[in-house]
């Protein structure tokens, strides 16, 4: 009598495992604990290297979700520098230079009707440059952004050209948001506490940030818990530190609340703006996500799982992976 009743209970669970998404994160997991034990056993063996350079290629997409609207595509490009001698460990600065690109689009691509959009089309191509500081308890880090908005950023013309590669229908970029120049000032202060020493080491960081500038106006808090084999915050690729590096694996799950008071890719530039089709957004957004870190001697690799709440009205949540791999030399 109770094997229906178990087969149902079985039917159940698979169905909600296989999702897509839930097949990211489970996968994710079972990573982590097929290498926890190896990286456990090999521990000992392992002497720290050191490193002062660094490249990273990282791509956001959702396209792996099944999705491709909102935040469909990021592309990142960086380079870093650490700027101490390697006696120099007290407090440890470094510096790094990025180039962007990133893709906004509205969930009905197929309509050329601005009135069916739920949110406009924005490209944005940006260069960075960030200044950290870290010592044992803290990390400070100031940014200085300067993009481009519009077609000028090239958005429209490359997903145009990949659409195009793959056959696929090409989105119209009807009504998007108009050309302008954005400079944009980022400050962040992460502080963390740790609650359990290696191999499976447990840390807790508070991060509060602020964004003021044409593209962006914001305040954000974020609480953020590691788990795993991760070195402190002066070693630890989780803020992409350089010098002393160590083998790393562990993962994040982090809980971050953004009071926004100016988004450029939704409502255009602050002043002078003439896109045919802008929206407020929303004030109160919540980003969640989940990562996991892999650091072995030169090469580092992290794969995330990100979801942000509505940021207009008119739209809906959004899902979408992080992949990230890095070089130390």
């Amino acid at each position: 009598m109770a094997k229906p009743y178990t087969l149902n209970i079985f039917s159940y669970f698979w169905g909600m495992i296989n999702q897509p998404k839930a097949i990211v994160i489970l996968s994710l997991f079972l990573f982590f604990i097929s290498e926890a034990y190896s990286q456990t056993t090999n521990e000992k063996k392992e002497k720290p290297t050191y490193f002062k350079k660094q490249v990273e290629l990282l791509h956001d997409n959702d396209f792996l979700l099944f999705t491709d609207w909102y935040y469909t595509t990021g592309s990142f490009i960086s380079y870093r520098i650490l700027l101490n001698e390697l006696e120099e460990v007290r407090y440890k600065r470094q510096i790094e230079f990025s180039l962007s690109q990133e893709y906004y689009t509205p969930s009905n691509v197929e309509s050329e009707d601005i009135e069916d959009f739920d949110r406009p089309y924005a490209g944005y191509s940006a260069l960075t440059s960030k200044l950290t500081f870290s010592n044992n308890n803290y990390l400070l880090d100031f940014t200085f952004q300067m993009g481009v908005s519009g077609a000028i950023s090239g958005a429209e013309g490359f997903q145009s050209w990949f659409h195009s590669t793959n056959e696929s229908k090409d989105p119209s970029w009807i009504g998007q948001i108009d050309d302008a120049v954005h400079a944009n000032f980022y400050a962040n202060y992460t502080k963390e506490w740790k609650f359990l020493p290696k191999p499976f080491s447990v840390h807790a960081a508070w991060r509060s940030g602020l964004a003021m500038g044409t593209k962006d106006i914001f305040i954000q808090n974020q609480a953020l818990f590691y788990f795993g084999k991760r070195n402190d915050i002066m070693n630890t690729m989780a803020y992409r530190q350089l010098g002393e590096v160590r083998p790393e694996f562990f993962f994040v799950v982090k809980f971050a609340y953004r009071y926004v008071m100016h988004d450029g890719l939704l409502e255009g530039i602050i002043v002078g703006d003439n896109s045919e089709f802008v929206l407020d957004p929303i004030n109160n957004v919540f980003i969640y996500g989940i990562e996991g870190f892999y650091r072995k001697r030169r090469m580092e690799f992290k794969l995330g799982y990100n979801y942000s709440s509505r940021k207009a009205p008119t739209t809906d949540l959004h899902t979408w992976i992080t992949l990230s791999v890095a070089r130390n030399f």
